[in-house]
């Protein structure tokens, strides 16, 4: 039994026999025929009373009839669903990053993406560190990850979304005083305020930061409270230029000299993408602008 017989049979029924389901269903009213008494020897019994002109079901074709309908409209439903995860009218997609590149250059390519397809939903799972938004795609949790770090083992793919400057964000009075840029020195000497989760040995840029940050006042789990010790001038803090002017667009920015840089990659596993996942790289791909740069 397949869906076509299901439909062959629930044809006959609404028609009211083998040959108006025949000439309904553009197929031979001999082949037609031939389906119903297969599908009949398969379940073992009799679903149509034929003794009149008209085709009737009998009681167990009666009770065919409505299973039939409910798995030829399951099955549609399924089509359906299928014909609009890959237009992209519907789908969902998890996408990891560390923590320090949420804002961006996550976020642009979040919004270009829900701006073409306002049906999908994309899920951002937080990593922490480069390692941790690495594995969480690893292990198929995440099918797409932002990170500043390569992965050391083969098999993934790779589009770079450019580089964004690290700098030195204090608020106006605090940086009243600091040249810019600011020299790297200079920095050991200021309070500080980091979460610790971003200082990630892995990453170059977190590495540089560490060696400079000499005088940590503020090691703080959340991020909006560093913001805020930032803001009312007990502590300095590093971020990239992009992700300070969105999130504290208030404060003051420093280079340092010499200045501070850090990559973006958007990477995955080297199997097929979802639609909803090709559909992020091609964006990634196709952007007039670089994300960040030099």
């Amino acid at each position: 039994m397949d869906l076509r017989t299901l439909r062959y049979f629930v044809a006959v029924v609404d028609e009211g026999g083998m040959t108006q389901a025949a000439h309904a269903l553009f197929v031979s009213q001999p082949s037609l025929s031939l389906a119903m008494r297969r599908l009949e020897d398969e379940l073992g019994v009799r679903l149509f009373d034929r003794s009149g002109r008209r085709a009737v079901p009998t009681a167990d074709g009666a009770r065919l009839v409505g299973l039939a309908r409910q798995v030829i409209a399951e099955a549609d439903g399924a089509r359906e669903r299928v014909r609009q995860v890959t237009a992209l009218e519907v789908g969902r997609l998890v996408v990891a990053t560390s923590t320090t590149l949420a804002v961006h250059p996550l976020t642009p390519l979040v919004a270009a993406l829900r701006g073409r397809y306002p049906g999908l939903e994309v899920h951002v799972r937080d990593g922490s560190t480069a390692a941790g938004a690495l594995g969480l795609v690893r292990s198929g949790e995440a099918e797409l990850g932002v990170v500043d770090v390569m992965p050391p083992d083969p098999g993934w793919g790779r589009c770079d979304l450019g580089t964004e400057e690290i700098v030195l964000v204090a608020s106006p009075e605090f940086a009243a005083g600091l040249a810019e840029p600011v020299a790297r020195a200079r920095v050991a000497d200021l309070d500080l305020g980091v979460i610790p989760a971003d200082l990630d040995p892995a990453s170059a840029a977190a590495t540089a930061v560490a060696a400079m940050a000499g005088r940590v006042r503020a090691q703080c789990a959340h991020r909006a409270m560093l913001w805020e010790l930032v803001r009312d001038g007990t502590v300095a803090t590093f971020a990239g230029r992009d992700t300070a002017r969105a999130v504290m667009p208030w404060a003051a920015l420093r280079s340092l000299d010499p200045p501070l840089w850090r990559d973006a990659h958007l990477v995955w596993r080297e199997e097929a993408l979802s639609p909803a996942g090709a559909a992020l790289v091609e964006l990634a791909r196709g952007r007039d602008e670089p994300l960040g740069g030099r």
